[in-house]
């Protein structure tokens, strides 16, 4: 459910992503920050891997609406949630992660994109829901 708008692709109350683009620029690992659309970046990093991330702030990030990007947008690496008010779900997060697909908050992203396998970062409280439920 978008916080925002109804329609795709969600954007930000502000309009833009100001925010997450400066944090990648500051970020060691990350070499140059691509906008495609207003809510699609390609974050190439320093060993050259580029991360099709799309950023949004949906109030409940779930598997319908990364269904949503995918038909959308095509093939995407990672979804970024930008709002401290808006998440996703434990079950996108395990669907995504089965598709090499990484879903964060963006301190989660710039903590993930720090590995080789970027996808399969998760959080302390992650890790534990994860445990609990027999996932990893």
């Amino acid at each position: 459910m978008p916080a925002h708008q109804k329609h795709f692709p969600w954007m930000s109350y502000y309009g833009n992503y100001q925010f997450f683009e400066q944090r990648m620029l500051e970020h060691g690992k990350v070499d140059e920050v691509r906008k495609s659309t207003p809510s699609l970046y390609d974050i190439v990093l320093t060993n050259g891997q580029v991360i099709r991330t799309f950023i949004c702030e949906c109030y409940a990030f779930d598997v319908a609406e990364f269904i949503e990007v995918r038909q959308e947008l095509g093939e995407v690496n990672a979804v970024v949630i930008s709002s401290n008010w808006c998440g996703y779900s434990p079950g996108v997060k395990r669907h995504c992660m089965g598709q090499k697909v990484g879903v964060y908050d963006i301190r989660g992203f710039m903590a993930a994109i720090n590995r080789k396998e970027f996808w399969t970062y998760l959080t302390e409280d992650e890790k534990e829901m994860f445990e609990e439920n027999g996932w990893i």
